[in-house]
């Protein structure tokens, strides 16, 4: 008599698990996400003095500890330097921006003294003269610097100076470091005025470029200035930031007060009315995306919510064609303390 047949094996429940979960690692491992996200310093607390200059806001603070070099800050086209430091009794007009709140105080944690400087319209002025009839902003920036190491804190004399601008701030930083002796400037979504410059002038500080390639025509003029330097043997480098998908987690992190339950709610509304593709990315910048309206309609922002800056520069972020970014801060640094050559 033949032999019955070998019947056929059951697959253990355990096993169907296991391969799940396998699948489901995969997949989430594919799945596009949004940087990590550092922790704050809590021990670093943003509380400037606030002093006016030829026409000009400025704003300071010194790291906890003695300084070690001291960093100025060119803010872009509507944004102030009280963007850069939180709310305080120093300066309760302070927005605290998440971006700028974050540059701010990785700063102060390295013992960079921190010199933030408002323009006097909505974006920086580069012409010789000003209506105001203050001079030009080119000349009144030299000067306050100067004033604030030499009148506020003789102490930061013969540190090194390194500066940072974005947006017109960036244009701006990279004409003032033709006749401020910075030890290295971060010029940041700009490619800079050296188009306009007939010569690079001798001794032109290191220059790292901080831009996005979304924003293709900037791209290729962040090139131009790159070789224009090179060919005068400056140091130079780039920093290209690309886009990323939007996540409840990432905005959660970056926005103080912002609570993980608006977030979710936002990203829902995102996603509800298509304003994000289907791998999560937004498909226009958080300027172009009406989404406080749509979470206005759906009930989601708790009363008297003011963190709309705050969001759409998270928003802008992400979509990573026009902003200025904290997310690159490791690299800045590297490149500020590698560069101290130059001193005040």
């Amino acid at each position: 008599m033949d032999s019955p047949l070998p019947q056929p094996r059951r697959r253990r429940p355990v096993v169907l698990i296991a391969s799940c979960a396998l699948i489901l690692l995969a997949t989430a491992l594919l799945l596009p996400r949004a940087p990590a996200v550092p922790p704050l310093t809590p021990a670093v607390r943003l509380d400037p003095r606030v002093a006016r200059r030829s026409g000009n806001e400025v704003l300071w603070q010194l790291p906890p500890g003695p300084p070690r070099a001291a960093v100025f800050v060119a803010p872009g086209c509507t944004i102030r330097a009280t963007d850069f430091f939180d709310a305080s009794p120093g300066c309760p007009r302070c927005a605290g921006l998440p971006e700028e709140r974050r540059f701010t105080r990785e700063a102060l944690r390295r013992g960079y003294a921190v010199l933030a400087v408002s323009s006097r319209a909505e974006c920086w002025s580069l012409d010789a003269a000003s209506a105001s009839g203050d001079g030009s902003e080119l000349a009144a920036v030299g000067s306050v610097i100067e004033w604030w190491v030499k009148e506020q804190h003789p102490e930061l004399g013969g540190l090194p100076l390194v500066g940072i601008g974005a947006s017109s701030g960036g244009y701006f930083v990279s004409a003032l470091a033709a006749r401020v002796r910075f030890s290295s400037v971060a010029i940041v979504i700009a490619e800079g005025v050296f188009a306009a410059m007939e010569e690079i002038p001798p001794g032109y500080p290191p220059a790292l470029f901080v831009h996005m390639p979304r924003d293709a025509d900037r791209a290729q003029m962040v090139a131009a200035s790159i070789d224009k330097l090179k060919s005068k043997h400056v140091d130079v480098r780039e920093i290209q930031c690309d886009a990323f998908a939007v996540s409840a987690e990432f905005l959660a992190a970056r926005i103080p007060g912002l609570t993980p339950t608006v977030a979710d709610g936002l990203v829902d509304v995102l996603r509800h009315k298509s304003f994000l593709d289907e791998k999560g990315f937004l498909k226009n910048d958080g300027r172009s995306t009406p989404w406080k309206e749509a979470a206005e309609e759906a009930k989601i922002l708790p009363e008297g919510f003011r963190l709309e800056r705050h969001v759409t520069e998270e928003l802008n972020i992400a979509y990573a064609y026009h902003e200025f970014t904290s997310l690159e801060n490791e690299e800045i640094f590297k490149w500020f303390d590698s560069h101290m050559d130059h001193k005040i």
